[in-house]
């Protein structure tokens, strides 16, 4: 099947929905914002389960050219104005990606469709990971220009790699944010055939 490119309506369909996601995303970390922890083990995993309804209904209602570059991007753009450019960089990449998952019939599918959802998510619990595993020189950099000397910014750097690089944690914050958003994809499609369809909102 060939699929078609978002026309005007759509666009600003999909673009005011992924702010609404990129909107909960925020709000759901922040009763953990204080606690390391939960920001990296739950936090992307609830704003993937929460926004899954508002996904299935985007991809049943413009399963277009388009879709999936919007949903990260949007979100990659909220890091790139709050000075996380490496973040916003690696959510570009994906927004690429996602849409060559769903190119070729993939809208068709019941499957397809919860893994560009999932791989947000979980890029969102890796963001601060991907940074200082690719960019950590760029990161103690940074540090100094904040004014600390360069042996203080290395040394709180290196005890920030202590957490965000330990395996465990990241196959943890993996699992965690992938299980969830398939959870809230499988409940949004769910709703989609009990609530939405009847309703004649998608």
């Amino acid at each position: 099947m060939k699929e078609k490119v978002l026309g005007l309506k759509e666009f600003v369909i999909v673009l005011l929905l992924a702010c609404v996601e990129t909107a909960i995303a925020l709000v759901t970390a922040m009763p953990f914002a204080a606690n390391l922890q939960l920001v990296y083990f739950l936090a992307p995993g609830l704003a993937g389960l929460i926004n899954g309804i508002i996904y299935v209904l985007l991809v049943k209602k413009c399963p277009k050219i388009g879709t999936q570059f919007i949903i990260p991007m949007v979100y990659g753009l909220y890091f790139l104005f709050t000075g996380s450019v490496y973040v916003f960089v690696f959510f570009a990449i994906l927004a690429v990606v996602n849409e060559l998952i769903m190119l070729g019939g993939g809208y068709q599918s019941k499957i397809r469709p919860a893994i560009p959802h999932a791989l947000t998510w979980m890029l969102n619990g890796m963001g601060s990971t991907l940074t200082m595993l690719l960019f950590r020189d760029s990161l103690v950099q940074s540090y100094v220009a904040m004014g600390m000397d360069a042996a203080s910014a290395d040394a709180a750097i290196a005890s920030l790699e202590g957490f965000w690089l330990a395996p465990q944690n990241i196959a943890i914050a993996l699992v965690a944010a992938a299980a969830l958003s398939i959870a809230g994809y499988a409940l949004g499609m769910k709703m989609l055939g009990k609530h939405f369809k009847p309703a004649g909102v998608a």
